[in-house]
């Protein structure tokens, strides 16, 4: 009796044991197939990667920023959130300087003191250039430095912040891009518009004007 209740008991756990891992198995499988991952990536609808850097507004001071501190993961349509314009651009780089107007025109569409595109409500928009360097110091011609990022700035009266990121420690999970490359991030940290996989002819403000929620006209 002593060794044929032993045995019932292990049998027992040993069932309960395979009940357990059957009840795991089928929920993890479950998740895997319910779930949706956003990979973070540098594409339309992945998750945008991590961007820090030393930042300034006024041309004066250099602050900490965190591209982070501009979205919320949690966000949902309907509450406050900010969409984000970035440009990786290069104070030296031809094209850069040729799109450099628009962008005075664009700034002032979007977060001048009369905006032509009304925001839907709780919605802001951000514009950050990120300044790295596709030459080195010692290109004939070329110069870098942060008194370089600000007299561009301020050639073109920029009024929204610039990353000096000259190391071009954005390489690792940015890539290797030429400049002027664009991306819009929505508030939830999500690519909705990045220049590598863009169609032909289709520019970042096209996607704002298309993407962003308006408000009342």
């Amino acid at each position: 009796m002593i060794r044929r209740n032993t045995s019932d008991e292990a049998g027992a756990r040993s069932d309960g044991l395979m009940i357990v891992s059957v009840i795991f198995i089928a929920a993890f499988t479950l998740i895997a197939f319910t779930t949706n991952p956003v990979y973070t990536g540098i594409d339309v609808g992945d998750r945008v990667p991590e961007l820090k850097g030393k930042m300034t507004t006024d041309g004066v001071t250099w602050v900490d920023f965190d591209l982070a501190d501009y979205y919320d993961e949690m966000w949902a349509e309907g509450d406050e959130g900010t969409w984000t314009m970035i440009e990786f651009m290069d104070t030296n780089c031809g094209a850069c300087v040729k799109s450099a107007p628009d962008i005075t025109d664009m700034q002032q569409m979007w977060l001048g003191d009369n905006p032509q595109y009304p925001l839907a409500e709780n919605l802001t928009v951000e514009f950050v250039a990120i300044s790295i360097s596709l030459w080195t110091e010692d290109t004939p011609g070329k110069s870098y430095g942060r008194d370089e990022i600000v007299t561009f700035k301020d050639e073109y009266s920029h009024t929204f912040g610039y990353v000096d990121m000259q190391d071009n420690s954005h390489q690792d999970e940015w890539g290797n891009f030429g400049t002027p490359t664009y991306f819009l991030v929505n508030p939830n940290g999500i690519i909705e518009f990045a220049t590598p996989s863009a169609d032909y002819g289709y520019s970042i403000w096209d996607a704002m004007q298309e993407k962003i929620p308006r408000g009342d006209q």
